[in-house]
């Protein structure tokens, strides 16, 4: 495959890729996910301290390629996305297990929509929004901090806030990741292309697990 990017056509196909991976990530976490919830394993595997390993799993394997992507092939770069795109479903599989199918798929629909228009937004805006990324990132840090704090809080108007927030925060993380993505084929060298495929999948599949998760926490109703 030719992943010279030299015109606009070039450029478009090249993001597309970035989208396909990303999307191909979503479907294997929420399969996961569903199967596991649909098994009865949950009960099992989130029992004691392995349901915290499990929880906190996919930030700890999202670090490490983050980290350690760069000096990796690329072969290996797609199977470290699609093991955390794994590990991510079967934490998820905890909120499969509490909410309705309906609100599942609401929740599913309502993050497409709304990821599609900022991811949208981002792209085909002609403003450079790299501006923003030091007060995203200051905005995800604050996130973490406060859901830490919310779990010895255990406060549902607390939660309620934080989902809002985060759903706010992923939203104009997205724009500025596909803004950020755009540019940067603009100026990749042909061997780079396809390994910064990977590495625009991994941040724009994390963006939209995000917001699915306070979507589903923030209207999603529960199992009875």
């Amino acid at each position: 495959m030719n992943f010279s990017i030299s015109a606009a056509e070039s450029l478009n196909t090249a993001v597309l890729g970035v989208l396909q991976k990303m999307f191909f990530g979503i479907v294997a976490t929420l399969i996961t996910a569903a199967v596991i919830a649909e098994l009865g394993l949950v009960p099992v595997l989130f029992n004691g301290i392995l349901g915290y390993v499990l929880v906190f799993a996919p930030l700890a394997v999202c670090l490490w390629i983050s980290f350690r992507g760069e000096s990796m092939t690329v072969s290996t770069l797609r199977s470290w996305f699609f093991g955390f795109a794994a590990v991510m479903g079967v934490s998820l599989s905890l909120l499969f297990a509490v909410y309705t199918s309906g609100s599942i798929v609401q929740a599913l629909l309502g993050t497409t929509v709304s990821f599609g228009v900022l991811a949208g937004w981002g792209y085909f805006t002609k403003r450079n929004l790299s501006g923003l990324g030091p007060y995203l990132m200051a905005g995800v840090i604050g996130l973490i901090i406060a859901s830490v704090i919310g779990i010895f809080l255990a406060s549902s108007v607390f939660q309620m806030v934080i989902n809002v927030l985060s759903i706010l925060i992923f939203l104009a993380i997205t724009a500025y990741d596909m803004n950020r993505i755009r540019d940067m084929f603009w100026y990749a060298n042909e061997e780079e292309i396809e390994r910064m495929q990977w590495f625009g999948a991994l941040s724009l599949y994390t963006n939209f697990i995000n917001i699915f998760i306070s979507m589903l926490q923030l209207f999603g109703t529960r199992n009875e």
